[in-house]
């Protein structure tokens, strides 16, 4: 949205006092503003985001206190996309092939804890 807000106002204005009203001095710095809000907003940007929903997802499941709660936790649609994400990103494969993974480790994890839950009532 902060993207697409600054697209929208930030650029064509810096545009136009760039084309019409700056002095020679504050060309390199407009110029690079202006491409650097077009092309570099989400190099920057796009791995913090992405940190940030990663923590998100590891505070949730660190506070997960059951086996049932820590897998609610990965059942979660933020939950998915970052370990999706992740994943695919790690290892370098396509998210549909992380995404299969990541229905697989799921499954596991379900199994897993429904076996633990049988041996011990």
């Amino acid at each position: 949205m902060l993207w697409f807000a600054g697209l929208t106002t930030f650029v064509p204005y810096a545009t136009y006092y760039l084309l019409f009203e700056a002095p020679r001095e504050q060309y390199a710095l407009l110029i690079t503003l202006v491409l650097f809000w077009i092309f570099g907003y989400w190099g920057v940007v796009g791995p913090l985001l992405a940190a940030l929903k990663v923590r998100s997802v590891f505070r949730a499941l660190e506070q997960a206190q059951s086996g049932e709660a820590f897998i609610d936790v990965l059942r979660r649609p933020d939950a998915r996309l970052a370990v999706v994400e992740l994943i695919a990103s790690e290892n370098k494969i396509p998210r549909f092939l992380a995404a299969w993974i990541y229905q697989l480790l799921l499954r596991r994890f379900a199994t897993a804890h429904e076996m633990q839950r049988k041996s011990q009532g």
